[in-house]
């Protein structure tokens, strides 16, 4: 395209698409639609990002370390899953494509293994885990390979803390997710896609219809059709045009980061990384440009969206960092702390399709998956404006009634678990006598009674069970949503993801 795109302080006054997201989600939906020449491009968001899962991204390409008891225990499991495994195989293209606008330097995949160890720090859930993922790489028939963790490049982990086993996945790597966001942001626009270094207020509604955006400052921009990819904001924001429907409740999942660089010992050349664990998606160290390392682990649903984290969870990651990775990281120097917002859904599972508004499309509720699986779902998106079929599973349409994956007694077992694991990995003390199925029969209770309390009988996920039960506001809006749909239409879950030889 000859055209030109633009960014910064222009704001338009029409096009064909208006994209309200500058996260992966939508600057790779954007650079999609560019490339099948779909008119004219509007993408509105903040350049600073502040609180979006994408810049604060690790941007770990792996599926299979992401594995979990769950990830394809029911048949909804398993199609979530597989919109991963998909998604892995459009990375090289979308890297090719997007070089050629890098400004970093340094390329953008920054590694092209993992490792995945299995220390002692956690409880069985960290086993299991472990177990569940080696069982998914033969079922899928992906490489890997059992090392000794010694032979892992830069891990040198507190004695008390080293790993018992260690994998080699060959072909689970990383991306530099802001380097990524730098190139998308640059292509677009040599696309001819207009960026609005702006926020959006509302959505305009008019008789039912989604006519298009009013930015902070007042200015509208008309639009054919409006694509919501706000993460943890878009659910707040459709409601701007439309309340009177009912969406599954979305949640801040909030996670905290930091880059440092290194100052002594030898480097990490791969993705190193523990089991899913407690709440979150284990410990993990990527390689990032220029000597520097980027740490992650933390994950805590919270009532807002947040640009800030919890001292605990500063504390959390550093000392977990030079405990169960690398005693030099002490000596690292930090020079970036980064927090963002995931979109959790209700039950756990993405909201991508049309709503009711005509002109209205919705795409969130990715959690941790969304950077990895953005080139993917933008294909199926660009599908569905252009009108042709979708090429990922209807089950994710953002109207559905929640799926379950789960019975209740099941839910209660694995907030047990993730507990566990968590009271172990923080060193968590209890009286000397107390066992450790004595702390599980403490959690136990606390679920078993929040469960009669709210007064539910859909099971929810770990994560989700362990912010309503601690949050009053959380617990009302789950309380108040199955309420308004027991009302409506005395609707239950849908219950297609459960067979009966998975519950």
């Amino acid at each position: 395209m000859e055209q030109r795109g633009t960014t910064g302080s222009e704001r338009p006054n029409r096009a064909d698409v208006v994209i309200v997201g500058n996260g992966a989600l939508g600057m790779f939906l954007a650079d999609e639609l560019i490339e099948r020449r779909i008119g004219s491009v509007v993408v509105v968001g903040p350049s600073s990002r502040e609180a979006g899962g994408s810049q604060a991204a690790g941007a770990m390409l792996g599926c299979f370390g992401e594995v979990t008891t769950e990830s394809i225990r029911t048949d909804a499991s398993r199609t979530r899953f597989e919109l991963g495994v998909a998604a892995h195989d459009r990375w090289p293209d979308a890297l090719r494509r997007l070089e050629e606008f890098s400004s970093t330097g340094s390329p953008l995949q920054v590694a092209t293994d993992s490792h995945v160890v299995l220390n002692a720090i956690g409880a069985d859930l960290d086993s299991v885990n472990f177990a569940a993922m080696l069982e998914a790489l033969d079922e899928y028939g992906k490489p890997w390979e059992e090392i000794d963790p010694k032979d892992i490049p830069g891990y040198r982990p507190r004695t008390e803390s080293r790993a018992l086993r260690a994998v080699h996945l060959p072909t689970e790597g990383a991306v530099d997710a802001r380097g990524v966001l730098a190139a998308l942001e640059a292509r677009v626009q040599a696309g001819g896609a207009t960026i609005v270094d702006q926020t959006v207020r509302r959505l305009v509604n008019d008789n039912g219809t989604v006519t298009g955006v009013e930015l902070e400052d007042g200015h509208r921009i008309e639009a054919g059709n409006v694509v919501v990819a706000v993460g943890a904001r878009s659910e707040a924001l459709v409601r701007t045009a439309f309340d009177e429907f009912e969406m599954m409740p979305t949640f801040p999942g909030l996670g905290f980061a930091m880059i440092a660089r290194r100052t002594a010992g030898e480097p990490f050349r791969s993705v190193v990384r523990t089991p899913n664990r407690g709440f979150a998606c284990g410990l993990h160290v990527v390689p990032a440009p220029d000597g520097r390392e980027y740490y992650g682990a933390t994950n805590r649903l919270v009532d807002h969206v947040s640009s800030v984290t919890w001292m605990a969870d500063v504390r959390f990651l550093a000392q977990y960092s030079m405990q169960q990775l690398d005693e030099q990281v002490a000596r690292h120097e930090v020079e970036k702390w980064l927090a963002g917002n995931r979109p959790v859904t209700l039950d756990g599972f993405p909201l991508i399709g049309w709503l009711p508004l005509s002109g209205l499309y919705l795409m969130t509720g990715t959690y941790r998956d969304g950077f990895h699986c953005a080139p993917l779902l933008a294909a199926h998106v660009a599908n569905e404006l252009q009108g042709k079929p979708g090429i990922i599973d209807p089950m994710f349409d953002p109207m559905r009634q929640p799926i379950a994956t789960r019975t209740i007694e099941w839910s209660i077992d694995e907030y047990v678990q993730h507990n566990l694991a968590a009271w172990f990995e923080t060193g968590a003390e209890a009286a000397p006598q107390m066992t450790t199925a004595q702390i599980a029969d403490y959690y136990r209770v606390m679920a078993t009674q929040f469960y009669d309390k709210i007064g539910i009988d859909y099971a929810l996920g770990p994560d989700v069970l362990w912010y309503a039960q601690a949050s009053l506001p959380g617990a009302r809006r789950v309380a108040r949503y199955f309420q308004r749909q027991k009302g409506r239409n005395g609707s239950q879950p849908t219950g297609t993801g459960m067979g009966e030889a998975q519950r």
